[in-house]
This record gives C-alpha cells, structure tokens and sequence, in this order.
C-alpha cells in the first residue's frame, strides 16, 4: 500500500513596511517615468507615421501652438493652488533641458543644412519629435489639474453612494455582486485610457471635450460602485 504525499504550494513571502513603502514611492516614481516614456515614444511614432501618410510637417508645430492657447482658459487650480500655465512652463522647461542634453536642435540644424531629401526628411522629423517632446509636457499640465476634478467628482459620488448603500439596507434592498464587481472594474480603467489617450492623441482636442464626458463615467462608475457594495460588513 503506498502513500500520496501532496505538497502544498509555499506560501507568497509577506512584503513588510519598507518593502510596502518602496513600493508604493520610489516604485511608483519608476513606473510613472516608464509610462511617460512610453507615452512619448507612440506619440512621436504617430506623428511620423502621419507626417508620412496624412499631414505635412508643420503638423506637430501648430498642435504645440494650439495646445498652449488651452492653457489661458484655466484658473488657478482650487485644489493644488497652482495654475496650468506655472506647471506648463516648469514641464517645458524641463523637457527643454532634456532636448538640449541630447543635443537634438543641434543635430535637426546639421541635417537641415543639407540640400539632400532625404536629410531634410530627417531633419523634420527631429523637429517633429522635439515639438512632439513640448506637447506631452503641456499636456502633463493639463493632466494635472484635470486631476483634481477627477478626485472632487469621485468624491462626491463616493459618498452619495453610500448614502444609496444605506438607504437599501435599511430598506432591504436586493444586493446585486454583480453590478458591483462590474461597476469597479470600469473606474481604473477609465483613467488610464483617458489620460493615455489625451496625452498620446495625434490631433488638438479641448481638454473640457476630453475630460468631462470621462468625469461624468468615472463619477457614475464610483456612485455604482459604493452604492451596490455588500449590504452587511
């Protein structure tokens, strides 16, 4: 008669409270760079493919231009106490000083001296980047403020939703786990793929056209959420 031994899978090491703060500050910073850099990467690789395919050269240069005559329509921000413009003009000069470390103006200028075609196509696609590199900052900006709206709605809707969440339990409402779990996975989500594909977007929307109708989901996503959380704790 033989015997099975089963062996029991080992147990996720616990992660103690530097590790949890490691991760959630110096990890965090990393993977925001990460994304940032990616960010401008497809952003950069959109515009070429469109210099190429749809638009003409200057393309990048007037939505740069656009995206600076946004800035002029926000106030302070109520929150953060900054203005969009301050945090835009910090931004670009931060990626200014990252263009003049790799000395991208002065390669896009060696280029441009050349009557050849082929060089002059390189040379506008250094200067797409560079005004690709200045639009992602000025859209950082936008971002940021927008993000304090962001945090009011959710706010509000977070706690009229669990004034809901009370009403139906102490009526007796049905609890539905379904629209809850549902409800959840849309907040996270939503803000990704709006700020992603706010600062990644090859054309010049009005950040209140970008920004607003994604509030209002992310608004209703979060009253749903805590409004049909689980009756009892």
């Amino acid at each position: 008669m033989t015997t099975q031994h089963t062996t029991r899978p080992p147990r996720p090491k616990r992660v103690g409270v530097w590790g949890w703060l490691m991760q959630t500050t110096v990890g965090n910073v990393f993977r925001f760079i990460g994304w940032s850099l990616i960010a401008i990467g497809v952003s950069i690789l959109v515009e070429w493919v469109g210099m190429v395919k749809f638009w003409g050269p200057d393309h990048s240069r007037k939505i740069l231009e656009l995206e600076i005559t946004y800035l002029g329509a926000y106030n302070r921000n109520l929150i953060t106490g900054l203005y969009p413009q301050d945090v835009a003009v910090t931004f670009m000069t931060w990626a200014d000083k990252a263009v003049s470390i790799l000395h991208l103006r002065e390669v896009s200028n060696w280029f441009a001296g050349d009557v050849n075609s082929v060089t002059q196509v390189i040379a506008y696609g250094l200067d797409a980047m560079i005004n690709t590199i200045f639009i992602f900052a000025v859209r950082s900006a936008i971002c940021i403020s927008a993000m304090s709206g962001f945090v009011l709605v959710g706010l509000v809707a977070f706690i009229d939703g669990l004034v809901e969440r009370d009403i139906r339990k102490a009526c007796g409402g049905i609890e539905s786990a379904m629209l809850y779990h549902r409800a959840k996975r849309i907040v996270v989500p939503t803000l990704f793929l709006s700020f992603g594909g706010y600062l990644t977007a090859p054309i010049s929307i009005h950040p209140t056209l970008v920004f607003l109708p994604v509030m209002t989901v992310f608004a209703v996503a979060v009253f749903v959420t805590a409004k049909s959380f689980k009756k009892f704790l």
